[in-house]
């Protein structure tokens, strides 16, 4: 069939004459590529109509590729389906332009035949296009004749023309396109370095590059990462497009990693992706990715990615407008980061500024800001508390707290320390805005301010309560050391009187408490000399005593009872002398020019501290000296009291030995019984020495027990006084007893029958032979004993001791014993919740009272 058709086609060429026939094929050629289409495709497919089937069986538009390396079929023809196939299997394939027929067809610019094939050049503007391929198919193929080679040629070159015509014409309208494209872009990219001009911190660049970028790219995704501080990683600041478990995944990104982006921040160099989605995670997969980075200073700070729905060549107007759009988001970035570093820079600053101030306002020294004339520049409030004028009083003025005298040599310091001086805590006499002097301690800097003279920093410390306390650590060393110069306690008393006048007194006093428990005035210093108690007086002594707290006034009135000092007003602290946790007396100081504060009370506290205890110093070396006294004292006595009872049972029972060896059996037996009856008695002696010692040990040890039972107080006083008689009788005393019937207690019966024994014993000692009367009666619960007798009596300052231990009231070369037995006697009536007293007048007897409750 097809063999069919090209015979007919031949033979209706054949019919027709030549030249007819070539302008009308030339003339339909002008037509159809006259209208045809400007685009390229349309012109290359309508010269292929032309040649088919008329001059060709097939033919094949071949156009070199812009290297000029490459020849690329682009259209092609066939007659038959059939043909069709064989030729797109011989054309499909590039065909390189330097080889062949094709190269010779391109080099000289004339068509060339093989047999049934001819190729003919495509040249528009003397430049070759391409190549036109015509083939014929036949039982028998003809070769073409140079009538056909003509024609054919004319049909190419016209189609060579339409086809340069159409690319100049496609070439216009692209350009036409990439202006407008470009101005597009052009437009979006000033809204957006307008955006990004205003943006000032890094996220919102990566908002206005995510939300304006993504349109301008025409980008279905994207993301911005930032680089860390320390460059190891990138964190991500906002994505669009993404889910958001891929923005959790993507939040942070390390450089070291192997994904587009880290190689971008690492190499600082754009990755285009044709192929593969940079994104992970997008909700749907993108062909195309551009990672670009954001680049300032030759430093990379962030990545930014677009991706695309559909796949994109990236040309180079593309490439380039995308690098721009990251130039400026990194211009951006770079400048928010700074504008934050000064924010962060400027904060600190003020925080600086801040703490600077709250600490020069907070600090407990003196700070001040000096002109090298004076003038103060800075004026904190300790300086104000210190030195009395506010800020308002003295800043722009000439500092005030320089006494006029000392004003020059102050302004030369200033101009020493403006030249670098350094003054490093140097004592000052400052004044004060009530006139009052300050001590202070000064420091001095220079200050170098941005403009202007150097100035001079005055930092001041108020060294008044130092001075203050080191000179009472001065003076309580020096106390410390006078005090314990004697243990003599009058010298001690008069030592601790004058310590404190006229320093910080004009007046002290040392008051304390007697037996009796009242208060007197045992030493004093200042004041009057008259003997008068110094004040405050004794009722505010008796209260520290008793109280244990000390007190303290100032200013007192005249007429305050408590002030004696007349014509004036005073102020006085009172402070008890406690030693061992018992308040031995008072220490009082009294001054009229000034007022007594804490520190004055806590100086007395510790002045009186150790008072107290030097005092008790000498009070134990004095009763120390007592002890060994009495123990000297006692030693003797006891010997000579011990040795006189055995030295007479000696010579008795010498005296009865030898009289036993004179007279044998014929000796006196009236003799011997009162011989014996010496010795009896010296035995008793004996025994109660012994008993008394005895006593005292288990008195010392607390041992004392007491066996308590019913016992009729008058029989034992009666039975007492029985075995008293004999001796009443031989030494003249008359004995006589006064006792109420039946007074009956819970009493030991034997430590009882000691006591008693004692009294009646003293009594017949010391009553010189005149009459002892001794009385018991009941008054409610108690049983009272009195024995009285006219003897000696005793001295009012012997009364309070004597019924201490080894205390006597006579002298022992007179009267024998230990010294003991009134104090033995104290104990026993005591433990038995009783007591013992004395009344006596010297000269005129004692009166020994005992009180018992019945138990």
């Amino acid at each position: 069939m097809v063999a069919t058709r090209l015979e007919e086609a031949r033979q209706y060429g054949a019919r027709l004459p030549e030249i007819e026939e070539r302008l009308a094929l030339l003339a339909e050629a002008s037509r159809v590529l006259a209208d045809a289409s400007l685009e390229p495709p349309a012109v290359m497919e309508r010269l292929c109509g032309l040649v088919v089937p008329l001059l060709g069986s097939a033919c094949a538009l071949r156009l070199l590729s812009e290297d000029g390396l490459w020849l690329r079929t682009v259209a092609s023809a066939a007659a038959v389906p059939e043909a069709r196939v064989r030729l797109q299997a011989l054309f499909c394939q590039r065909v390189r332009a330097d080889e062949g027929v094709a190269a010779e067809v391109l080099d000289s610019g004339e068509a060339q035949g093989v047999e049934a094939v001819l190729v003919l050049p495509l040249r528009a503007r003397g430049r070759a296009l391409g190549t036109l391929t015509v083939w014929r198919e036949a039982p028998e193929p003809a070769s073409f004749e140079s009538g056909e080679q003509l024609l054919l040629q004319e049909l190419a070159d016209r189609a060579a023309l339409a086809l340069d015509v159409a690319r100049a014409y496609a070439s216009e309208r692209q350009a036409r396109q990439a202006a407008e494209v470009a101005a597009g872009r052009l437009a979006r990219l000033q809204h957006v370095t307008a955006e990004l001009s205003e943006a000032l911190t890094a996220a919102r660049v990566a908002e206005v590059v995510l939300e304006q970028g993504l349109a301008v790219a025409d980008a279905r995704a994207g993301a911005l990462w930032a680089v860390e501080p320390d460059a190891t990683s990138a964190t991500l600041l906002r994505c669009a497009g993404c889910t958001p478990d891929a923005a959790e995944r993507l939040k942070r990104m390390s450089l070291e990693g192997d994904s587009p982006v880290a190689r971008v921040l690492r190499e600082s160099r754009p990755v285009w992706l044709m192929a593969e989605d940079a994104l992970a995670g997008t909700e749907r997969p993108a062909p195309s990715s551009a990672c670009l980075p954001l680049v300032a200073d030759g430093r990379a700070l962030g990545a930014l990615v677009f991706t695309f729905g559909l796949p994109h060549g990236f040309d180079d107007d593309e490439r380039a407008f995308l690098q721009l759009v990251a130039h400026h988001a990194a211009q951006a970035l770079a400048r928010a980061r700074l504008l934050e570093r000064e924010q962060r820079a400027r904060a600190a600053l003020r925080e600086a500024h801040g703490t600077l101030e709250a600490i020069i306002q907070a600090s407990p020294t003196a700070i001040m800001l000096l002109d090298p004339d004076g003038t103060v520049r800075l004026w904190n409030p300790a300086a104000e508390r210190m030195l009395g004028w506010t800020a308002e009083e003295v800043l722009g003025k000439v500092l005030p707290a320089v006494p006029p005298e000392h004003w020059e040599a102050f302004r030369h310091g200033l101009e020493r320390a403006t030249r670098g001086t350094v003054l490093d805590g140097a004592p000052l006499a400052a004044r004060r805005r009530d006139g009052g002097a300050v001590q202070v301690a000064m420091w001095t800097g220079r200050v170098h301010p941005a403009s202007g003279p150097p100035q001079c920093l005055i930092v001041m410390v108020d060294i008044t309560e130092r001075q203050r306390g080191e000179a009472a650590q001065r003076f309580l060393a020096e106390a410390g050391g006078v005090l314990a110069g004697s243990l003599e306690e009058e010298e001690t008393l008069e030592r601790v009187a004058h310590l404190a006048v006229p320093q910080y007194a004009e007046a002290c006093g040392v008051f304390l408490e007697d037996e009796s428990g009242g208060v007197r005035c045992v030493a004093t210093a200042g004041g009057s000399e008259n003997g008068e108690v110094p004040p405050p007086g004794l009722a505010v002594v008796a209260r520290v005593i008793q109280s244990g707290r000390p007190e303290t006034r100032s200013g007192l009135s005249e007429g305050d009872p408590t002030c004696a000092r007349a014509g004036g007003t005073c102020a006085y602290l009172c402070v008890p002398l406690r030693v061992r946790g018992h308040t031995l007396g008072a220490l009082t100081f009294v001054t009229s020019k000034r007022a007594y504060d804490a520190q004055d009370l806590a100086l007395a506290q510790e002045l009186a501290r150790r008072a107290a205890l030097a005092l008790d110093n000498a009070s134990l070396y004095r009763d120390a000296r007592q002890a060994i006294r009495l123990r000297e004292e006692f030693l003797s006595i006891a010997s000579h009291e011990l040795k006189t009872p055995i030295s007479a049972l000696q010579l008795q029972v010498q005296s009865l030995l030898a009289g036993l060896n004179r007279s044998g059996a014929g000796f006196d037996l009236e003799r011997l019984k009162r011989g014996l009856e010496r010795v009896d008695r010296q035995v008793k002696r004996q025994t109660l020495l012994v008993n008394d010692l005895l006593d005292v040990s288990r008195l010392s040890a607390g041992k004392l027990e007491l066996v308590l039972q019913s016992v009729e107080l008058g029989s034992l006083v009666r039975e007492v006084a029985e075995r008293f008689e004999p001796e009443y009788a031989r030494s003249g005393t008359p004995l006589e007893l006064s006792l109420a019937p039946e007074v009956r207690g819970q009493w030991d019966r034997l430590r009882l029958d000691q006591v008693f024994t004692n009294l009646f014993s003293n009594a017949l000692k010391y009553g010189r032979g005149n009459p002892v009367h001794v009385s018991l009666e009941m008054e409610g619960d108690r049983a009272r004993l009195r024995v009285r007798d006219g003897g000696i009596g005793i001295a009012k300052e012997h009364l309070p001791r004597l019924f201490h231990r080894f205390e006597r009231a006579v002298s022992e070369r007179n009267y024998g014993g230990f010294g003991l037995g009134l104090w033995i006697a104290r104990q026993i009536v005591e433990a038995m919740g009783g007591h013992i007293e004395v009344e006596s007048v010297l000269g005129e007897g004692s009166t020994f009272i005992v009180e018992l409750p019945r138990g």
